[in-house]
């Protein structure tokens, strides 16, 4: 079994950033600050990172076969990954921008918020299972 370095410090940094990202979302809401130089780096760790190393995963998934479950399982993590970094980009430049005008974005729309991070968390945890799939089974 052969594990990549650049897929295990991937996940840790991903874990990281998910932390950040969890963060940021509950200081901006209780305490009506946002954090901004925590949630770009966030946003710039997604933008330069995590996508190219997605982008590099599923060249490399496409080139074996593999269990039916586990494409599904890869795809729908694909797509949901992609679907929340977009809302992420959006979600914090809206946040940022009512912030600075003293408006607590994530208390005004506390629904979105937490749809919002439900499915990031499902997202990250799709990817933490296929991580160990992909390297332990």
């Amino acid at each position: 079994m052969h594990i990549p370095l650049y897929s295990t410090i991937t996940l840790v940094a991903e874990i990281i950033i998910s932390c950040i990202i969890f963060y940021t979302f509950y200081r901006s809401y209780k305490y009506h600050k946002f954090p901004t130089k925590l949630a770009a780096f966030a946003l710039l760790y997604e933008i330069i990172f995590n996508i190219s190393y997605m982008a590099t995963r599923v060249k490399a998934n496409t080139e074996k076969i593999e269990i039916p479950w586990h494409v599904v399982l890869a795809a729908f993590h694909g797509i949901l990954s992609l679907l929340m970094f977009v809302s992420l980009i959006i979600f914090m430049l809206l946040a940022w921008r009512n912030y600075k005008k003293e408006v607590n974005y994530f208390k005004l729309h506390k629904n979105i918020t937490t749809i919002f991070l439900i499915f990031w968390s499902i997202s990250v945890l799709s990817g933490i299972i296929l991580y160990f799939i992909e390297y332990f089974t």
